[in-house]
């Protein structure tokens, strides 16, 4: 099959958001190379012999997100969704660069598997190990291995926001908690919380390929009797408590959710945020304390952040 590859080059900064516009306008397999992340994978410890020199040869301020287009479907509609939704980037205080447009034809056999050599064992936290199902990896007693295949929906572990959200897992997650992941994408957040003694957790995402990756990925780790995922807007299929919600997913989003979520919290539980841009920090941190949450932290990696904050009893 023949498809089309439609690449964009921006900022890392706007990688995240110009993924999300991807998605939401049906484009398939969606790829993110980040210099940012090849950086870290360089500099942490990663569990490999040789990674390739060429992958890091790149400008630090140039990220490429590339996804594909069935050759069935309207490329030109779909592509001029993206290219509008992109423009209106800046009005949200994102900077999306050049946004520079690059159409090739490819075959499937080409991309569907040209991505996966990004992807490597890595170590995030104290003891997690981060491996795609297609990797090998020996583990240590101290390990806990979460298998992971992004597929098309975004959390690999790779990027700073699902780093952040990780460590801070490990910092506030409590043997029994019940925990709510909103916006769980590939499942990487609440395999995470599974590992760590939750009773319960509530995943939710409103895309359906998401949900369907996430679940995959659930049950090849075995974890289907804590994590259920759940499809729907955000808050909208969540009628529990929990004691502890994190949600790794954009600024503007955190800044809507803080004045909702707070009913769905125990008292005293950690609302763990992040897919913040540095920039937009203090508005998070502004809105949560303006909401009725105290104790806000602030956690940096990179050009992103992490806010926790707690619910005041």
């Amino acid at each position: 099959m023949i498809w089309t590859e439609v690449q964009i080059k921006t900022t890392p900064e706007a990688e995240e958001a110009i993924s999300n516009i991807f998605y939401e306008a049906g484009i398939a397999g969606v790829v993110i190379e980040s210099p940012n992340d090849l950086l870290i994978l360089k500099n942490k410890e990663i569990i490999w012999d040789y990674y390739d020199e060429s992958l890091i040869k790149v400008d630090s301020n140039l990220s490429i997100i590339k996804g594909y287009i069935d050759e069935t479907e309207e490329a030109q509609e779909i592509i001029y969704e993206i290219l509008s939704n992109i423009k209106k980037l800046p009005s949200y205080g994102i900077d999306p660069g050049s946004s520079e447009l690059t159409i090739t034809k490819v075959n499937q056999e080409d991309w569907a598997n040209s991505w996966k050599k990004y992807y490597k064992p890595v170590k995030i936290g104290n003891h997690f190990i981060i491996k795609p199902t297609w990797e090998n990896y020996f583990k240590s007693d101290d390990d806990i291995v979460i298998e992971i295949d992004p597929g098309m929906a975004f959390g690999s572990g790779l990027h700073e926001t699902t780093q952040l959200c990780i460590e801070n897992l490990e910092k506030y997650v409590k043997p029994g908690d019940v925990l709510i992941d909103i916006g769980c994408g590939s499942g990487i957040l609440a395999l995470a919380a599974g590992n760590l003694n939750c009773e319960k957790i509530i995943a939710v995402d409103l895309d359906s390929m998401a949900v369907k990756i996430a679940k995959e990925n659930v049950e090849n780790n075995n974890l289907q009797s804590i994590i259920e995922v759940r499809e729907g807007d955000l808050l909208d299929v969540i009628h529990e408590e929990a004691d502890v919600i994190i949600a790794n997913i954009l600024a503007d989003v955190i800044i809507n959710l803080s004045t909702q979520i707070r009913p769905f919290l125990k008292n005293n539980g950690v609302f763990i945020s992040s897919g913040i841009i540095l920039s937009k920090v203090d508005q998070v941190v502004e809105s949560l304390r303006s909401t009725g949450f105290e104790n806000i932290e602030v956690e940096r990696l990179g050009e992103w952040a992490a806010v926790v904050a707690r619910k005041k009893e």
